[in-house]
């Protein structure tokens, strides 16, 4: 998790930059995800810069099961809100991985690559996990999905309430 978060100071300096080339990278890999979003993409690329970098924080900082509760609900709100499904994040995982690549630079290596891999997959997992649940609820029923695995979590601190968007 530390080569997660110390390569978190390189697309911290950027953060739009690794936004855009996250939102770049996922519409080329599923350009049929591109009318879920608004044509100006500058808040969206802004909030997800801050909720990623808040989440690698909050992974070193304190107990995780706050923050897999925070993950849950996204996934909840994200399927009912813009009905982004399961299937949706594996392209989202491939994307942020290409995007935090491209973006950290000569700071990339194979062992990066793999650390940022599992946070990734930890991260849709808990997100796949409440937009199932949406469905669920609302009876309707999904195409399967591989299941994602996810890493095993960390004790530490508890915190209040934490917000992500």
């Amino acid at each position: 998790m530390d080569v997660v978060v110390a390569s978190c100071q390189a697309v911290a300096d950027r953060p739009v930059r690794l936004a855009e080339v996250f939102y770049s990278h996922l519409f080329a890999m599923a350009p049929w995800l591109r009318p879920m979003f608004a044509p100006d993409m500058t808040e969206q690329m802004q909030k997800m810069s801050d909720t990623l970098l808040a989440a690698i924080t909050q992974l070193t900082t304190v107990d995780t099961a706050d923050l897999e509760v925070l993950l849950y609900q996204m996934g909840q709100d994200h399927y009912t809100r813009y009905e982004v499904e399961p299937k949706h994040y594996l392209y989202v995982a491939h994307a942020l991985t290409r995007a935090v690549r491209e973006v950290a630079g000569w700071e990339y290596s194979s062992y990066l690559s793999s650390s940022w891999i599992a946070v990734c997959q930890w991260v849709t997992g808990h997100m796949c996990a409440g937009a199932r649940a949406a469905i669920a609820d609302a009876g309707r029923v999904e195409t399967p999905v591989p299941a994602q695995r996810a890493a095993p979590s960390r004790g530490g601190h508890r915190v209040g309430r934490t917000t992500l968007t």
